[in-house]
């Protein structure tokens, strides 16, 4: 299972809302999401990115996150394109909700859990 919280994750799905854009789930340095939009009033700007808990390569051993972005999505880099108007966005948005995404051999489960749960 890889974990988002929802404070790295909301500024990342507000601009995607903001933009009418997807959101990107991406596996390859590490794990992150970000939106599909890379411009913003004609310039183009630094998108915010949040990385998954212990698979932000800038921050953590090589090692370490990889090994846990393995575990939770297996060997593979991939990119993956999300509604950015789901509701379980709804809840880390507007609740604080951590995203916790599981993964089997044809897809992706999101989950919104409150915080402490």
């Amino acid at each position: 299972m890889i974990c988002f919280n929802a404070s790295d994750l909301r500024p990342v799905l507000i601009e995607a809302r903001s933009h009418g854009c997807r959101v990107v789930l991406i596996k390859n340095q590490g794990v992150c999401m970000l939106s599909k939009n890379s411009k913003a009033s004609g310039n183009v700007m630094p998108r915010p990115i949040a990385y998954a808990v212990g698979c932000n390569p800038d921050t953590v051993p090589f090692r370490e996150w990889r090994c846990r972005a393995h575990e939770g999505f297996g060997g593979d880099d991939f990119a993956e394109y999300l509604g950015q108007d789901d509701a379980v966005f709804d809840r880390v948005i507007h609740d604080g909700c951590t995203l916790e995404i599981r993964v089997d051999v044809k897809h992706l489960y999101l989950y919104a859990v409150k915080p402490g749960a």
